[in-house]
C-alpha cells in the first residue's frame, strides 16, 4: 500500500496525473476507507479541472477522518471558494480545539469567517420575451452571489452590466450570444456561460458564434448535445468545457396531488410547428370517438395564426367543440393543473421540456410522443408511437400518481440542477490558486508540488 502511494506521488509529482490517478484509484479500490488516496485523488481531480469532484473527495477523506489535516484544509479551500464555507467552518473549529497552535489551520477559519470575502458577481443576459426559464437559477444564483440581469435587448445596459461583471451567464445560444462573442474587447477577461436549450441547434447561430470566447456550454439534454456536437465537432475543441445539466423542477412550487384516472388531459406550452399540434388533435379525436366524455385542455397560445384557424375550423369539423377548451397563456400553473388527470406531449422534438416535468410533478400521468430524444429522458412506459397507443396509455387501467412524482423527485429536482450549475460556477472562483494548500497546474512543464502538501 505504501509502496503505491509513494508511486503515485511521483507520477503526479512528474506531471503524469494519469498515472498517478491510477495508482490511488486502485488502493481505493481495494481499501475504500483509504483516507490519503481519497485527498490525493482530489487534488487530482481539482488539477483536472473538476472542482466539484474534487470537493466530494476531498469530503469523503473528512467523512474517514474528521481531523485529517491535509483533507480538511483542502476541503477548506475549495468550498470557501465556492462560497460554501459553513461545514469547512464547523470542521476547522473542531480541529482547533485539539490542535490550538496550528497557525495555518487558524488563518484559514479567519478567511473562511471574514465578512470581507468577495462575492463573485455574475451578469446575466438574455434577449426579451426569453427569460422563462431563469427565474430559479437567477434567484440561486442571487443567494451566493452578486447577480445583475438584463433580458431589455438595451445595448447600453448590456455593456454595463457586463463591464461590472466578472462572469457572464448567456442565456440560449442565439442572435445574443452571435454579437457578445463577436464583440473585439467586450467579453475580454470575463468568464462565460453559455445554455444551449434547443432551437438555437436548427435556426443557424451556432456557425456564427465564436465558441473560443465560451469558457462552459452548458446543453439540457444529452440529444441536443450529440446532435450539435455532430453538425459542429469543432466546438468541442473550441470551448472550455462541455456540460449536460437537465431542467429542474422546484418541487415545493409544484406541490403532488394523489389523483386517479380521469377525463381531463392538459397541454401546456405554446403552440407551434414543433409541439406536433396537428397530431395532437387527431389523437386527440380518437380518444372522443371511444368515449366523448374526455375533454383536453391547452394552456398556451397560437403562436402562428394558422394554427389557430386550423382548430377553430376541426373543431367543428371533428364535433370537438365541446371537449376541447383553450385555455390561452397560464400564469398559475400548479393551480391550473389541480383538476386534469394527463399531460400530454405531442412533439417531434424538444430539449428538456419543462411543463411536462410541472405536470409530473403534481401527480398527472404522462402522455409522451416518442420525439426525438425521448426515450433518453423518460420510460417506455410513458410513450407513445401511434394514435392508437395514445388512447391505450389514457384508457389503461395503470395510473400510478406518486410514480409520477417520484420519477421528477429522483432525476429533474430543481435541488439537482442547483448543485451542477454551482459546481460549473465554483470552478470559475477557483483559477487563482496560488495561495491554496496544495499544488496548481502549470501548463508549461505539467510538474507540481508534491501531494497532500
Amino acid at each position: 500500500m505504501e509502496g503505491k502511494i509513494k508511486a503515485g506521488k511521483e507520477h503526479f509529482a512528474a506531471g503524469r496525473l494519469e498515472e498517478a490517478e491510477r495508482c490511488f484509484a486502485e488502493i481505493r479500490k481495494s481499501n475504500p476507507d483509504n483516507k490519503e488516496a481519497c485527498n490525493n485523488l482530489g487534488v487530482i481531480a481539482f488539477q483536472q479541472g473538476e472542482a466539484g469532484k474534487a470537493l466530494q473527495l476531498f469530503s469523503k477523506a473528512l467523512e474517514l477522518d474528521p481531523y485529517y489535516r491535509d483533507a480538511l484544509l483542502n476541503f477548506a479551500e475549495l468550498s470557501g471558494k465556492a462560497k460554501q464555507p459553513k461545514i469547512a467552518i464547523t470542521g476547522l473549529k473542531a480541529y482547533l480545539q485539539d490542535n490550538p497552535q496550528d497557525r495555518q489551520v487558524r488563518d484559514m477559519l479567519g478567511r473562511l469567517e471574514s465578512p470581507n470575502v468577495p462575492r463573485l458577481k455574475i451578469a446575466v443576459l438574455c434577449l426579451p420575451g426569453l427569460e422563462s426559464f431563469l427565474g430559479e437559477i437567477v434567484r440561486f444564483l442571487g443567494s451566493k452571489h452578486e447577480v445583475k440581469c438584463c433580458s431589455n435587448g438595451n445595448e447600453g445596459e448590456i455593456k454595463t452590466v457586463v463591464d461590472w461583471a466578472d462572469t457572464v451567464w448567456l442565456e440560449w445560444a442565439n442572435e445574443l450570444a452571435v454579437t457578445l462573442t463577436n464583440h473585439q474587447t467586450l467579453l475580454h477577461d470575463k468568464r462565460v456561460i453559455c445554455r444551449l436549450h434547443s432551437y438555437e441547434a436548427f435556426a443557424g447561430y451556432l456557425q456564427q458564434i465564436q465558441w473560443e470566447r465560451i469558457d462552459d456550454l452548458i446543453f439540457v439534454a444529452e440529444h441536443i448535445k450529440s446532435f450539435v456536437t455532430g453538425q459542429h465537432p469543432e466546438i468541442e475543441k473550441q470551448v472550455g468545457a462541455i456540460h449536460v445539466i437537465a431542467n429542474g423542477v422546484n418541487l415545493e412550487k409544484f406541490p403532488f396531488k394523489e389523483r386517479t384516472p380521469g377525463r381531463n388531459i392538459a397541454f401546456l406550452g405554446n403552440v407551434n410547428y414543433k409541439k406536433g399540434p396537428m397530431l395532437l388533435l387527431h389523437a386527440f379525436r380518437e380518444l372522443v370517438a371511444y368515449d366523448d366524455s374526455y375533454r383536453l385542455f391547452i394552456g398556451g397560445n397560437f403562436q402562428d395564426a394558422r394554427y389557430a384557424l386550423y382548430f377553430g375550423q376541426m373543431a367543428q369539423e371533428l364535433n370537438l367543440q365541446r371537449n376541447l377548451v383553450l385555455d390561452g397563456w397560464v400564469d398559475d400553473v400548479p393551480a391550473w393543473l389541480e383538476d386534469k388527470q394527463y399531460i400530454a406531449c405531442s412533439s417531434v422534438l424538444e430539449g428538456h421540456p419543462v411543463g411536462l416535468m410541472e405536470a409530473m410533478a403534481r401527480g398527472l400521468k404522462p402522455l409522451i410522443h416518442n420525439f426525438v430524444g425521448a426515450r433518453g429522458i423518460y420510460p417506455d412506459k410513458y410513450i407513445w408511437n401511434t394514435v392508437h397507443d395514445f388512447v391505450r396509455l389514457v384508457t389503461e387501467p395503470e395510473y400510478k400518481s406518486s410514480e409520477y412524482r417520484d420519477f421528477i423527485a429522483r432525476n429533474f429536482s430543481l435541488e439537482k440542477q442547483m448543485q451542477k450549475i454551482e459546481q460549473i460556477i465554483s470552478h470559475h472562483v477557483i483559477p487563482n490558486v496560488s495561495n491554496l494548500s496544495f499544488p496548481r497546474k502549470r501548463e508549461s512543464s505539467r510538474r507540481s508540488r508534491p501531494l497532500g502538501a
